[in-house]
Order: structure tokens, then C-alpha cells, then sequence
């Protein structure tokens, strides 16, 4: 085992003393570097932006069981807009459903 260390550190003692293998060392380095932040980057932007898709969802869904809990009072589907901030047309197609 003692041979085998000694001939990898002389190899590495050999290519560290090349500056062709040590630019092509920093080079690989570099890339590497790179691609890591690249991937961290996007990686963080995917997950900002589905944050702010669940976040969308979650606001949509309490505006359809505020316009559902204002129809279920009997209000009209115009005050249920109003109220749940939704569009008539919103309204409208949440009313049909509940009536079937």
C-alpha cells in the first residue's frame, strides 16, 4: 500500500509542476463552480416561483368559499362577487355547481 501512495504522490508532484495540467485544473474548477451556482440559481427560482403559484392558488381557492358561503346566506351572485372579489362570471359557474 505504501508503494502505491508514494508512486500517486509522485504523479502528483509531476502535475503540479506542469502549468498546462494546473490551467487546465483551474479551468475544470471554474467550470465546475459555475455550473454549481447555475444550478443553485435556478433551483431557487423554481421554488420562488412555485411559491408564488401556491400562493395564487390558496388566494383563489378562499375567494371561491367566500363567494360559496355568501350564496349558501342567500345573497346574489352580484353581492357574492363583490364580496369574494371574483367576476360574475366566476360566481355564476360556482352557484350552477352547487345546485346540482
Amino acid at each position: 500500500m505504501d508503494k502505491d501512495i508514494k508512486k500517486v504522490e509522485e504523479r502528483l508532484e509531476y502535475l503540479s509542476s506542469d502549468p498546462k495540467t494546473i490551467e487546465l485544473y483551474r479551468a475544470r474548477e471554474k467550470a465546475l463552480h459555475e455550473r454549481a451556482n447555475m444550478i443553485s440559481s435556478a433551483e431557487e427560482r423554481g421554488i420562488e416561483k412555485g411559491i408564488k403559484k401556491g400562493i395564487k392558488k390558496g388566494i383563489k381557492k378562499g375567494r371561491k368559499e367566500s363567494a360559496i358561503e355568501a350564496l349558501k346566506l342567500g345573497l346574489d351572485v352580484y353581492m357574492a362577487a363583490k364580496i369574494s372579489k371574483l367576476s360574475v362570471e366566476e360566481v355564476e359557474e360556482i352557484k350552477k355547481n352547487l345546485l346540482q
